[in-house]
């Protein structure tokens, strides 16, 4: 899903939250922000790649692939394996899981990352991907 996407549905569903359970305007800035900043780690993986520092390159960069991405057929894209993003992983979810123990910011983010992640899998069913 696009980052501006996730933006205006993290923040629709943060303040939803925010009128339904008894938490404070910082706890939902909290759970809005980490709704879309999780995709940091599609930049991360652009300076990994191409040791460019340019956000904006990277942002062109991405937007391309997917527009090339949509443009395969279902079949061809099972022929490809979808890149790993370390904020994405059940890995670092379990992390934070764990953390959420000792802090309950830990708690709000992984809430935020929770509304990233459906959207993420709804974007992937709407889109056929494997």
């Amino acid at each position: 899903m696009l980052p501006k996407y996730h933006i205006v549905f993290g923040f629709v569903i943060s303040l939803f939250i925010y009128f339904i359970f008894p938490i404070t305007m910082l706890e939902t800035t909290i759970i809005f922000l980490s709704s879309f900043l999780i995709d940091i780690d599609h930049y991360l993986l652009y300076v990994f790649k191409t040791r460019d520092l340019n956000f904006k390159k990277s942002v062109k960069f991405f937007l391309e692939r997917r527009k090339n991405w949509l443009n395969l057929s279902v079949e061809e894209r099972k022929k490809y394996r979808k890149a790993i993003f370390i904020f994405h992983g059940i890995e670092f979810w379990l992390l934070l899981l764990a953390l959420s123990y000792f802090n309950y910011i830990f708690m709000l983010i992984l809430f935020g990352i929770a509304i990233h992640m459906l959207l993420d899998y709804i974007d992937l069913i709407r889109n056929k991907d494997p």
